[in-house]
C-alpha cells in the first residue's frame, strides 16, 4: 500500500448547497461531465451517498491513497475498479489536492480546488477559461444570485468553453 495521505479534503458544512447528509466524509473524485453548470463543475461529491456538497475542509487523513480510491470507486459503476482505475484516481487526486493547508476550507471549480478566500482567479479548467474576482460559492453565501450568474449558469460556461481537439 501507498503511504498515508496526510491532509485531504472532508465535507466542511451543509452551507449553500448540500444534498449530502453524511456526518463525515472525505471527498470523492469529481464527476464532472459536459454540463458543469448543473453542479458537476463546481460541487464536491460524497463517495458514501454519491450526493453533492459545496464546501470542504483540509484535515488530517490516516487512510492510504488506495483506501480513499476504493472508498470512492468500489461499486461506483456496478463493480470493482481495476488497478489502472485506482492508479488514475490517485494520480488525479494527488494533483487536485496538492498544497492543502490543514483547517482551511476549499471549493471545487472545473477540475481544481481553491481556498474559499481566494481572489482574482484566472485559470484554465477542464471545461472553460475562468477569470473570477472572488470565489462564486463564497460570494453566494451572501448573494445567492451570484452563483446563478456564474458557475450555475449555462451561458457562463458556454461563453468560456475551451475547444479541445
Amino acid at each position: 500500500m501507498t503511504n498515508k495521505v496526510g491532509v485531504f479534503l472532508a465535507k466542511a458544512s451543509n452551507d449553500l448547497i448540500s444534498h449530502c447528509k453524511c456526518e463525515h466524509t472525505f471527498i470523492g473524485s469529481p464527476a464532472q461531465i459536459d454540463c458543469p453548470w448543473c453542479g458537476c463543475g463546481w460541487l464536491f461529491i460524497c463517495p458514501k451517498c454519491r450526493k453533492a456538497f459545496t464546501f470542504a475542509r483540509a484535515e488530517q487523513c490516516d487512510l492510504s491513497w488506495e483506501q480513499l480510491a476504493h472508498n470512492d470507486l468500489d461499486g461506483k459503476y456496478g463493480g470493482q475498479p481495476n488497478a489502472e482505475d485506482v492508479e488514475e484516481w490517485i494520480g488525479f487526486m494527488k494533483i487536485m489536492t496538492k498544497g492543502l493547508q490543514p483547517g482551511k476550507q476549499y471549493v471545487y471549480i472545473d477540475g481544481w480546488v481553491f481556498p474559499i478566500d481566494e481572489e482574482n482567479l484566472q485559470f484554465e479548467g477542464a471545461h472553460a477559461q475562468h477569470d473570477l474576482a472572488a470565489i462564486p460559492q463564497t460570494t453566494a453565501l451572501i448573494d445567492r444570485e451570484s452563483i446563478e450568474k456564474t458557475l450555475g449558469n449555462r451561458d457562463y460556461w458556454q461563453e468560456r468553453k475551451i475547444e479541445r481537439e
